[in-house]
């Protein structure tokens, strides 16, 4: 069965993650979550009825400011939309490769804005040197996404799912955009 990703909020209603349609509606049907919006399109069904899937909802939990993913190996892919960073080719799981802008045989470091997606052929060329040093040019600076933007580069997007990024007003609406 396809699963449908649903925006969850804190009791603030910023965005906190995402979760399936089937968890996202356990939750409501035992009053854990309050449903703030449905897909228009799309329901659940059970033998005897037939209830509305839900698209957003808000749970009584505060989310922290300070929650941030940790860079690994997938999310490095998934914040770069598996481009990369140096020839701008987008990449298959078995092409992609992680590069630290600044080698680690020069200090650099396994954090957010030392890591980028490269081809195995860019990744060679520049090796184990400064960018400066190959002459080389990064297409976009690597930053650190929040987990909510990590989570959202999970899931297929429709664009019913599109608008309501956009009706919640959501800061990652505009990358992800870009990306479908």
């Amino acid at each position: 069965m396809k699963k449908w990703p649903v925006i969850v909020l804190d009791i603030t209603y910023r965005p906190f993650t995402l979760f399936s349609h089937t968890k996202a509606f356990i939750l409501t049907y035992t009053g854990r979550a309050e449903c703030l919006e449905y897909y228009k399109h799309f329901s659940i069904k059970t033998i005897n009825r037939k209830y509305s899937a839900p698209m957003v909802i808000r749970v009584a939990i505060l989310k922290k400011e300070w929650s941030r993913s940790l860079p690994t190996r997938k999310t490095i892919f998934l914040r770069d939309n598996f481009r990369c960073a140096y020839c701008g080719k987008y990449l298959k799981d078995n092409d992609v490769t992680v590069d630290h802008i600044i080698p680690k045989s020069r200090g650099g470091k396994w954090e957010w804005e030392n890591l980028v997606t490269a081809c195995k052929e860019c990744n060679q060329k520049k090796g184990n040197k400064l960018l400066e040093e190959m002459g080389m040019k990064l297409l976009f600076k690597p930053k650190v996404p929040s987990t909510f933007e990590v989570e959202l580069r999970k899931w297929k997007k429709s664009e019913e799912f599109m608008n309501v990024l956009k009706i919640y007003s959501i800061s990652s609406f505009k990358a992800l955009c870009q990306n479908l």
